[in-house]
């Protein structure tokens, strides 16, 4: 089943929690009453920009009309609306492409496009509706009819809604015409407001739900350190959702740097789930931190062998003439460019499977309700330093056991301690927004150390596969001497200075770290 388009014309009233349902006089006649339960995901850019342009998009389930729904405003007031049945857009939670190239469409040069344009959850309306259908008094067929043949000349919704996040709640009624017109509206209107009930102040539900946010967002405001904590980190992990769905089909493509900013996200997501795992419940991050690692690996082997190829073949092209001895260049290109192919072409299977799917709704569901427990609600600042502050000394611990070590082993737990600095860099990052300028400087100096020690580890790996490529060229009966060459510039390197750097700067990171220890 296609998209079904209709003129949506309704007008909304305010009700007190225990207010009677307003009497309708003679202007209709009351059919039955119809009961639903119903729960609406709004989804939107991070920046809220159709909520801005008075566009709404949201995924229903219950009621007589669930789906997906797409509200555009009109000219006269009254909005268009597009519905999709659900099941229409990849794996359930992911909107439909027909109604993402309506959005679109309908922005024109504001639509981002990328991962700008990613839509995700910004607010979930649970509504119980008392739903009647209002008919006219004594008038048969019409092209709507009612349960008796009357005609429908609109719906009356008595709503109770509970917005999330936060947990606000309000009622409201909702009167929408089906085949009547602006003048029974209007009458309807002036009936209501002789019993004391008035037109609602908020044009919609989720205009309601989201209170200020979307002016917030079009001044560019973040959160703040007196906010929840929860509201911080929720943040935080949208933007890296954004960048997994939103650049899903550059990394289809392979376009430059897809694969390595969706990996990065995904890392960040893992990471954030694991620093900030006291503000949610594990029995549902655990899972999804697992599923996330799989996606990550996934990504990093065509990644890793992007890097090893862009690494390797510099390498060669810096070598003296007179030490590239036979068809080493001709290899190298052939050997690498067939590895990073055949794991992009894994990695597009990947994001064809259902495994992938079912990741991606795990993690729209983990921004619609995300499971918050405890400290999650109490401010920021009171919060989330504890938080990073245990990162630190998990990076500290790393560190004195690797001090300790020599040889390879020394060399795997520097390796270790670098995935710590990370989890570090990537938790000062999350809450710099909110706690500013101190966190920021402390994601840039863990960031330094991790660019430090990831050279060392881009060395060990790019010696590994020199030394698998040379064994290519030898069962080749090709000369070898260029392999061990590149072998050696690769140990030089490692003694020279990398490892001492990257020690040294993750010296310096926990001396001056933030925040500091209590």
């Amino acid at each position: 089943m296609g998209a079904m388009r209709q003129v949506e014309t309704e007008r909304k009233f305010h009700l007190g929690p225990d207010d009677p349902l307003p009497a309708l006089g003679d202007l209709v006649r009351v059919g039955p009453a119809r009961e639903h339960r119903m729960r609406a995901v709004y989804v939107d850019t991070r920046d809220l920009l159709l909520a801005r342009h008075r566009i709404t998009l949201r995924r229903r389930e219950g009621g007589h009309d669930e789906g997906w729904h797409l509200k555009l405003p009109r000219p006269d007031g009254a909005r268009l609306e597009v519905r999709s049945p659900l099941g229409t857009g990849p794996g359930r939670h992911r909107v439909p492409a027909g109604l993402v190239a309506e959005v679109a469409a309908a922005l024109g040069e504001e639509w981002p496009g990328g991962t700008g344009a990613a839509l995700l959850p910004v607010a979930v309306l649970r509504t119980h509706r008392v739903e009647v259908d209002l008919l006219g008094p004594g008038e048969e067929g019409g092209d709507v009819a009612g349960a008796d043949g009357r005609r429908v000349l609109a719906q009356l919704c008595d709503d109770t809604v509970t917005a999330l996040p936060g947990g606000t709640g309000w009622r409201e009624l909702e009167v929408e015409l089906v085949d009547g017109d602006q003048d029974l509206l209007d009458r309807l209107t002036e009936h209501l407001a002789a019993q004391g009930v008035e037109v609602a102040d908020s044009p919609s539900k989720l205009a309601q739900a989201l209170g200020d946010r979307p002016g917030r967002a079009a001044r560019g405001e973040g959160p703040a350190a007196g906010d929840p904590a929860g509201d911080v980190i929720l943040a935080h992990l949208a933007s890296q959702v954004a960048v997994v769905l939103g650049r899903e089909d550059d990394v289809r493509a392979d376009a430059p740097d897809a694969v390595h900013k969706a990996r990065v996200a995904t890392r960040r997501l893992r990471s954030a789930l694991r620093t900030f795992r006291r503000l949610l419940d594990r029995d549902v991050t655990d899972l999804l931190r697992a599923e996330l690692r799989w996606y990550a690996t996934a990504l990093g082997r065509p990644r890793d062998a992007e890097v090893m190829r862009d690494r390797i073949l510099t390498a060669v092209d810096e070598l003296p003439p007179e030490q590239v001895v036979g068809p080493v260049p001709q290899r190298l290109r052939t050997e690498l460019d067939a590895r990073h192919d055949l794991a992009h072409a894994a990695l597009v299977g990947v994001l064809d499977g259902d495994r992938y799917l079912a990741l991606t709704d795990r993690l729209v569901e983990l921004l619609a309700e995300p499971p918050w427990r405890g400290p999650a609600r109490r401010p920021a600042e009171d919060v989330l330093p504890r938080l990073v502050a245990a990162a630190v000394d998990r990076a500290r611990r790393d560190r004195d056991r690797a001090v300790r070590a020599e040889g390879e082993e020394r060399l795997h737990l520097f390796h270790e301690a670098r995935k710590r600095a990370k989890a570090v860099r990537y938790a000062c990052e999350a809450v710099a927004p909110a706690l500013g300028e101190q966190a920021s400087a402390a994601a840039e100096r863990w960031e330094r150390v991790t660019e430090a020690f990831g050279e060392v580890q881009d060395s060990v790996v790019a010696e590994q596969w020199l030394r698998e490529l040379g064994l290519l060229a030898a069962a080749a009966g090709e000369e070898t001497y260029t392999y061990g060459v590149l072998v050696g510039r690769e140990e030089a390197r490692r003694e020279e200075t990398t490892l001492e750097a990257g020690e040294q700067l993750l010296d310096e990171a926990l001396d001056h770290a933030w925040p500091p220890a209590r």
